[in-house]
């Protein structure tokens, strides 16, 4: 029993650490430029396609697809802003829609590109590791690892260094913010490259886990939005116990009931409790 338990723990947990890398992005780009960006889950997609491709096609180590796949997937996300978004902003709907039309577009160009079947990424650690109470995967220990280090190094950028005090400053006072020298459109640049980018890294780290096909990113987009909605906008932490409630729980309710269920069950208590609580289950104290 204990076993189980120890397993069905680990596995929302991983479940959980990944939905938060990528929510995070889509927090960063939301919190920071007020654009709902529908084309995160295609980011996701991309990041996965890299981890894979290179691997397969390239005889290039994994390790290195997944240092590659967020610079790669940042600069698309860069020269998206730069081409589409720049021109949308204070346009809800118009970046809604524009967003929308480049996750088609580029989930359309990995189908060209790869064709429609599913694709696996082999497994770069090999074999499981004794803890004791259970016996349990090596990738998917170093992904928990893994995204805790990203995620308290990401925090920590935006807290204690310049770049995000500046881009911090930004978002809560642009005007201010440029009277003090600070380039809003590069921040908001940088913004949407930097979250693009964690969403290319989340797909890449969880493609040993998962199937990589071309639609796989609108499941972690909707998810990703119910974490962030659900943790609260107006601090990124809040992504972390949003995306444990989100992914964590069902997670472990899938070991009882069909995943459908188990999302549709997740989905109702999201939407239940934006109703009760539309700021967030995060307690103001965590906002900064």
């Amino acid at each position: 029993m204990a076993e189980l338990a120890t397993t069905l723990l680990l596995n929302a947990l991983s479940a959980a650490l990944a939905l938060s890398l990528v929510a995070l992005g889509l927090a960063i780009i939301y919190g920071f430029m007020g654009v709902i960006n529908l084309a995160h889950g295609a980011f996701l997609t991309v990041g996965a396609y890299i981890a894979w491709v290179m691997p397969e096609r390239l005889g290039i180590s994994f390790w290195v697809a997944l240092v590659l796949a967020p610079i790669i997937v940042g600069v698309i996300g860069a020269f998206i802003e730069r081409v589409v978004i720049r021109h949308l902003y204070d346009r809800l709907l118009d970046t809604i829609l524009a967003t929308w039309g480049i996750s088609l577009a580029l989930v359309e160009l990995v189908k060209l590109a790869f064709g429609t079947t599913s694709k696996s990424v082999s497994n770069p650690l090999s074999g499981s590791i004794d803890l004791g109470v259970t016996v349990y995967p090596a990738y998917r220990l170093f992904l928990i690892g893994f995204c805790i280090v990203i995620l308290v190094g990401v925090f920590m950028f935006f807290k204690s260094t310049d770049v995000g005090v500046r881009l911090r400053a930004v978002i809560q006072d642009p005007d201010a913010a440029s009277l003090q020298g600070l380039n809003k459109t590069r921040m908001y640049q940088y913004s949407f490259a930097s979250g693009a980018a964690l969403a290319g890294l989340g797909g890449a780290a969880i493609a040993p886990i998962t199937t990589v096909n071309p639609t796989m990113g609108v499941t972690y987009l909707l998810e990703s939005f119910f974490a962030v909605i659900l943790g609260g906008t107006g601090a990124l932490i809040a992504v972390v116990p949003g995306s444990i409630i989100v992914a964590g729980s069902a997670n472990i309710m899938t070991f009882m009931i069909s995943p459908i269920l188990a999302q549709t069950i997740v989905f109702v208590f999201v939407i239940v409790a934006m109703i009760v609580r539309p700021q967030g289950i995060v307690p103001e104290a965590w906002h900064e």
